[in-house]
C-alpha cells in the first residue's frame, strides 16, 4: 500500500453498521474454517487450550475440548471487535485514513489478545505462571490468524472502494458526454475516430458522396465543408436521437436551420436562408418524419 493510498481516507459507504457487522461476521467465518482446515501452528497438538484433553465432565475428547474452545474464543475475539466496529461507524461524521483505520486495527490485535490472554488464563491456562508469557503466545497466534481475514477484508474494501470510484467516473464521462452532445456534433469517420466536433447550432447538413460524407457547417459567418470517410446510414444511427435528422437517401439536415418548407412541382424542398447552400430535396420515405419534426 503506497503512501498515497494510506493518506486517502477510508470511504464513509464502508463505515455503516450494516457493513461492519458483514465485516466481523466474514472474518469470524474465515477465522475459524481457516484453524479447522489447515490448523496452523500445529494448534490441535500445542494449543494449551486441550493440553488437559478434557475441561468438564460432559467433555471427554480433545476433539470435543478443541471444538470448545475454539468457539470460545472466536465468540469472545468477535465481540470485542464488534464493539470497536460500533466505537468506529460511530466516529464516521470525522475523515479516517487508511494509516488511522491500520493503526485502529493493530490496537484491535491487542485488545483481542488480552481479553483471549484473560479468558483463557481464567478457564483454559490455570497452570501457566507468567500472564505476560501466555499473552505474548497468544497474541502471536492471535496476530497470525487473523492477519488472513484482516487483510482480505481490507482488500475487499479497496477494491469496493476503486469500483465506486470507477463507477463515478463513467457516470461522470457519461454525464459530460451527454452535455457535450447536447451542445456539439461530434462526427466519426469509418474506424469510429473522431474527425469534426461542430457546435449544433452551427452544423447545416451532411451529404452523402460514396464512402464519405461531407459536413456542412458555418465558421466565423463562413460556410465551411469536411469530408470524413463514413457512410450516412452509419452517421444516421449515431444521430438519431437529435435534431440532425434524414431527409433523403444522400442527405441528413439540421431542422434547427430550416426556414422554409417548400413544395412545388418537382418535389418537396427544405430551405436554410443562407447564401451558397443549396435547397435541400426531401424523399417521400421521409417526408412525415420531417414534416412531424418542423411540427414540434
Amino acid at each position: 500500500m503506497n503512501r498515497n493510498l494510506l493518506d486517502q481516507s477510508v470511504p464513509k459507504s464502508m463505515l455503516t453498521y450494516y457493513r461492519q457487522a458483514l465485516t466481523v461476521i466474514a472474518m469470524a467465518v474465515i477465522a475459524v474454517v481457516f484453524i479447522i482446515i489447515f490448523r496452523p501452528f500445529n494448534i490441535y497438538e500445542s494449543l494449551d487450550f486441550i493440553a488437559n484433553g478434557s475441561i468438564s465432565g460432559w467433555i471427554d475428547s480433545t476433539e470435543d475440548a478443541y471444538i470448545l474452545a475454539l468457539s470460545s474464543v472466536v465468540l469472545l475475539a468477535a465481540l470485542i471487535i464488534m464493539a470497536s466496529r460500533i466505537v468506529l461507524v460511530h466516529n464516521r461524521r470525522h475523515s479516517l485514513s487508511y494509516r488511522v483505520f491500520l493503526l485502529w486495527c493493530g490496537i484491535e490485535f491487542l485488545v483481542v489478545a488480552l481479553g483471549i490472554t484473560i479468558w483463557s488464563a481464567t478457564f483454559f491456562h490455570q497452570e501457566y505462571t507468567s500472564i505476560f508469557r501466555l499473552f505474548s503466545k497468544v497474541l502471536g497466534r492471535t496476530t497470525c490468524i487473523l492477519f488472513i481475514p484482516y487483510a482480505f477484508m481490507l482488500l475487499y474494501t479497496i477494491i469496493v472502494d476503486k469500483a465506486h470510484q470507477l463507477k463515478t467516473l463513467k457516470e461522470s464521462i457519461a454525464n459530460d458526454d451527454e452535455q457535450l452532445q447536447k451542445t456539439y456534433i461530434l462526427l466519426y469517420d469509418e474506424h469510429n475516430e473522431m474527425r469534426l466536433s461542430v457546435k449544433r447550432e452551427d452544423l447545416i447538413m451532411i451529404e452523402s458522396a460514396d464512402n464519405y460524407i461531407c459536413a456542412w457547417y458555418m465558421n466565423n459567418d463562413q460556410i465551411k465543408k469536411m469530408m470524413i470517410r463514413n457512410t450516412l446510414k452509419r452517421v444516421a444511427q449515431q444521430l438519431s436521437n437529435c435534431s440532425i435528422q434524414r431527409c433523403h437517401r444522400s442527405y441528413m439536415i439540421n431542422m434547427d436551420r430550416v426556414k422554409v418548407l417548400r413544395r412545388d412541382k418537382e418535389g418537396v424542398f427544405i430551405e436554410f436562408g443562407i447564401e451558397g447552400v443549396f435547397d435541400v430535396p426531401i424523399s417521400k420515405t421521409y417526408i412525415d418524419n420531417i414534416t412531424k419534426w418542423l411540427m414540434k
